[in-house]
């Protein structure tokens, strides 16, 4: 089975495009940055729909997993800033969905879409306002996309993880240590020793959820939201 990943260069993406491969799926690993299948800027909204028709055929599997994350003071967000971020971390993967199911309702075919979406969608965020906004729309997105494509055999999931062990959460780490005037480990320590777990994920973690997700071992799970946050926001 065909699989289409974004954000598949590094971080939680590229542990999902490795997971799925090793279960057997044929992974269209798509990322602006070098080193997949497919180079495609998520930010060209209109680019989408033709790479997708220009394929041999519809994935059957759809993860979501590209995105950004700006991290500053509430007075410091801005709006070209929060444009890009809501482009690439809402309207791109709606815009995927759409294309995609469109295919697959075409061909006959039904699929599993699983967006990676964060635990930051349930909670309020000192320095990550709009990021936190764009996750959280992400989680509505994929329970109404999960109830229009139902009816065609397409399920539609999300997985919101929490402080997974990535290139992004060094990055805004270090994005923090420099508002607060501390170390990026002053940043970290805190969040993870609040923990259940005691522990920050590891992007394999993450990935073996989205590819059970992806599965027939889910066949009946549709619009939900898997936290996968090793116990920080228990609901």
């Amino acid at each position: 089975m065909v699989a289409l990943v974004t954000g598949a260069a590094q971080g939680i993406g590229k542990a999902i495009a490795d997971q799925l491969r090793s279960e057997g799926h044929q992974v269209i690993g798509v990322d602006r940055q070098a080193g997949v299948e497919a180079q495609l800027d998520l930010m060209d909204l209109e680019a989408i729909p033709a790479f997708i028709e220009e394929l041999d055929g519809a994935p059957q599997v759809l993860v979501n997993a590209a995105g950004i994350c700006l991290t500053r003071p509430f007075f410091d967000v801005e709006q070209p800033g929060f444009s890009r971020m809501h482009t690439i971390n809402v309207q791109a993967p709606l815009v995927l969905m759409q294309a995609i199911a469109a295919r697959l309702i075409r061909e006959g075919k039904t699929g599993s879409f699983v967006n990676i979406t964060s635990n930051s969608a349930f909670m309020p965020k000192l320095e990550q306002l709009d990021y936190a906004a764009t996750k959280a729309a992400l989680i509505s997105i994929t329970k109404s996309a999960a109830l229009s494509l139902g009816p065609h055999g397409i399920r539609v999931n999300a997985v919101a993880p929490g402080i997974t062990n990535t290139p992004l959460t060094q990055g805004i780490a270090k994005q923090r240590a420099e508002i607060r005037g501390v170390s990026p480990e002053e940043t970290l320590a805190p969040v993870v020793n609040a923990l259940p777990l005691k522990r920050m994920a590891e992007p394999d973690e993450i990935a073996q959820v989205v590819a059970f997700l992806a599965s027939d071992a889910a066949s009946y799970v549709t619009g939900q939201t898997y936290v996968v946050d090793g116990g920080q926001w228990m609901r």
